[in-house]
């Protein structure tokens, strides 16, 4: 832990440029001190970006491993170590869809079931339902209902992100994604 001459520890603006220099010399500690430091940042960026816990939870400690190994690669040009490391996380979310661009999209993925481990009946009927029922089903909605959709879980948008898109408010945003995946559960007859 570092501490200032008079005992105090100091602030992470002061003390970060102190564990940056250590790690720099191999130090695991200041290390672990900046990962627990910038780990939340790091984690809330990637889930942005993939929408799954586990993935990011994946993505994120990749990121870490990959700047531990790289630590001596690591210069201030203005955007500081988290800079630095949501740089490293941007490169392994792209190289994670890039990956994941060959599969289409699940329905597990599409209805954002991969949160919660405790899945309920409906939720499992859902996800054994044949992917072209889903799709077909997304036919039927109405056309807003469907972009939402499309915009927040296809193509993993956030709301804000969606509602700039579609020119509307957040909270428009949330209503008509609450009402078309009630829609879709409607016509897949799947009770909620």
């Amino acid at each position: 832990m570092i501490t200032e001459a008079n005992g105090a520890t100091p602030s992470s603006d002061t003390r970060e440029p102190a564990l940056i220099t250590l790690a720099l010399q191999g130090d695991r500690d200041a290390f672990g001190q900046l990962y627990a430091e910038h780990h939340p940042a790091v984690l809330a960026f990637v889930y942005r970006r993939v929408r799954n816990r586990q993935v990011a939870e994946d993505i994120t400690g990749e990121t870490f491993l990959n700047a531990w190994s790289k630590i001596h690669t690591f210069t201030y040009r203005g955007v500081g170590f988290v800079g630095w490391l949501i740089t490293i996380a941007r490169n392994k979310v792209i190289d994670h869809c890039k990956s994941s661009q060959r599969r289409e999209f699940g329905v597990a993925d599409m209805l954002g079931f991969d949160e919660d481990p405790t899945v309920s009946t409906e939720e499992i009927v859902l996800l054994s339902l044949d992917e072209d029922e889903v799709r077909q089903a997304l036919t039927r909605l109405k056309p807003a209902q469907r972009d939402v959709i499309t915009w927040r879980f296809l193509k993993q948008r956030s709301v804000a992100e969606t509602a700039q898109a579609m020119n509307r408010s957040e909270g428009a945003i949330k209503t008509l994604q609450s009402r078309a995946m009630t829609s879709l559960r409607d016509r897949l007859g799947v009770a909620a």
